[in-house]
This record gives structure tokens, sequence and C-alpha cells, in this order.
């Protein structure tokens, strides 16, 4: 059974957007006990960006929740925020992956959110993170640093290279043993993978919001670590 979605159903889909998307799928199909229930999103749901566009193909071959193939009927719902609609359906969502783990740290900072700015990492934030994976203890490891900029870009960090291309640098989710990620699709997705990095680790503001935290945080997976933002002017002395 194919579902199609409206353009006005969930809004603009983005990268987290649509694994939030595939939980409000879930839902559907645990009420109706039919597991092989499909979303089609019609032209106008996923954003036009091509990071968008690139990690819906990603999606279409990694889980069956997506069908390019429109259905017979449309979902009536409108104006639903697939973030606010967890408080309904709970995390439901698994995304399918048979990578081998590597030993492998996966770095995703968050520096450029154009919305929700409480998301970008301070930089002493960043620093502190690429310091605490420096150490001894990490040496054997695969250190990578996902980013967006150009392929040749020199990494200024010992042992650590960047990764530019996205997706590449999903793969590296997929198969990493450590995860550090923000408020952003990757992070959705990284908590999102049935068999994901054994490390999940989370870096917000305390005034982030709940209902964009990561999937299943709230019940135990991973990690979160608050750092603190000065919103008021806060003067010490």
């Amino acid at each position: 059974m194919i579902i199609n979605i409206e353009a006005g159903t969930f809004g603009t889909v983005r990268n987290g957007d649509m694994i939030g998307v595939a939980n409000v799928l879930e839902h559907i199909r645990k009420v109706n006990n039919n597991p092989l229930i499909q979303f089609h999103l019609k032209p106008g749901n996923v954003s036009s960006d091509t990071h968008c566009q690139t990690f819906y193909e990603i999606m279409l071959k990694m889980t069956n929740y997506f069908s390019t193939e429109p259905g017979e009927q449309s979902l009536p719902w409108r104006k639903v925020n697939v973030w606010d609609f967890r408080d309904i359906s709970g995390d439901l969502i698994k995304i399918p992956n048979n990578a081998p783990m590597e030993k492998k740290i996966a770095v995703f900072p968050l520096f450029d959110a154009p919305y929700n700015q409480w998301r970008n990492w301070p930089e002493n934030v960043y620093k502190q993170i690429i310091e605490k994976f420096s150490t001894e203890e990490y040496k054997d490891y695969e250190k990578i640093i996902c980013k967006k900029g150009e392929p040749t870009e020199g990494c200024p960090f010992d042992g650590w290279r960047y990764s530019t291309n996205f997706v590449q640098n999903y793969y590296h989710i997929t198969t990493a043993e450590i995860f550090v990620g923000g408020d952003t699709g990757s992070s959705h997705f990284a908590w999102a993978l049935d068999k994901g990095p054994k490390d999940l680790l989370y870096y917000g503001s305390s005034r982030g919001l709940i209902h964009t935290l990561p999937f299943y945080l709230l019940e135990g997976k991973g990690k979160m670590t608050t750092y603190w933002l000065d919103f008021e002017g806060t003067k010490w002395q």
C-alpha cells in the first residue's frame, strides 16, 4: 500500500525532517498492523537543496519507507509537525544497517545552522571534542571530521582528516564506532540506525528543543552533553 504525501502535509522536508516523516510512517504501519505501507513524497515535499535531494536518494536505497511510484490515495493530514508528532507516536523508526563497524571516529560539527542558531557549536566546544579524541586512548582510531568544503582542504588537527563528500560522510556514520554530532540531520540518522555507532555523543545547548532530540535519546540511547551560551549578556565581574 502506497500513501501519497501532498506538499502541505509536513511542510518542506529537509534531512532531519525526512527521518521524522519515516517515524510518522512507522506509526501508521503500527496502527494498521501493516509493515509494508510506504509514503510517496509528491513533488514539492523534499527541499530542492542538493544535499536534501541526495539524502532522499540515500533513504530510498537504505529503507523501504518511500516509494518513487505514487499510490491511489493521499494522506488527508495538513500542517503536521513531524517532531511534535513524536508525542503521539513515540520513537519507532529503524534504518537497517549491515555495514561493518570500523575503528573510526566521525565528528559532524555544526556551525552554520541558518535557523534555531543555538544549535551551532561554540568554537571552544568543537576544540574540546577534538582534544578529547586526540589522546593516547584513541591513537588507533581513524579520525574524521565530516563537513562541507573543498576536497583538498587540509585539516589543522594532527591525526585528523576532513571528509567533504556528502554521501561518503553518511557512509562514515554507518561504519563508525564513535559518532559525535549536534542538532541536525546527521545525528538523527545516526541514532535511527538499527546497528549504529557503539558510542553516540550529542552536543547541544540546553536551550535547544526537546522534540528534536535524537531518536531514542530519552530512552537511554547515546549521551547528551550541553554547552552554555550567553543569551542574556551576562557579566561575571
